[in-house]
C-alpha cells in the first residue's frame, strides 16, 4: 500500500530548480565558500604578519637614527654659532680696513696707536679760577 503521490499540472519555469536538486549543490557551495574564507584568512594573516614585521624594522631603524640625528643637530648648531661669530668679525675688520686705508684719518690713527702728537697739537689745561689755591702745610 503505497501512498499516492500528488501530480501537479504546473511545471516550474526553466531555471528554477526544486529543493531536492539544490541540496547537493548547497553542500558543494558551502565547502567551497569555507575554503575561500580559509584562503582569505591565511592571506590576511600573511599580509598582517609582513606588515607588522616591516613596521618593527622601520621602528628599529628610527630608534637607531635618533642619536645620529641629535648629534647632527648639535654640530649644525655649533656651525651656525661659528658662522655668526665669523660674520661679526668680518664686519668689524671691514670697518677697520676702510678706516685704516682712508688718507684723511691717517694722522688720527697714528696718534691713537702711539704717544706721538702732531706739531699742530696744543695742549689745553682747564683751571677753575674760583677755587682757592692749595695751601702747603708747614712742618
Amino acid at each position: 500500500m503505497s501512498v499516492p503521490q500528488p501530480r501537479f499540472s504546473h511545471v516550474p519555469p526553466k531555471g528554477v530548480r526544486s529543493r531536492s536538486r539544490l541540496q547537493p549543490k548547497r553542500s558543494q557551495r558551502s565547502s567551497s565558500r569555507i575554503t575561500q574564507i580559509r584562503k582569505l584568512g591565511w592571506e590576511m594573516t600573511g599580509r598582517l604578519t609582513v606588515n607588522v614585521a616591516m613596521s618593527l624594522v622601520a621602528l628599529a631603524t628610527l630608534v637607531r637614527l635618533i642619536p645620529y640625528y641629535q648629534t647632527q643637530r648639535q654640530v649644525l648648531h655649533d656651525m651656525e654659532t661659528s658662522v655668526e661669530t665669523a660674520t661679526r668679525e668680518t664686519k668689524r675688520l671691514r670697518a677697520d680696513f676702510s678706516r685704516y686705508f682712508d688718507p684723511t684719518q691717517t694722522s688720527q690713527i697714528i696718534q691713537e696707536s702711539g704717544a706721538r702728537q702732531s706739531e699742530q697739537h696744543i695742549p689745553i689745561v682747564l683751571v677753575d679760577p674760583l677755587s682757592p689755591p692749595a695751601e702747603s702745610t708747614p712742618e
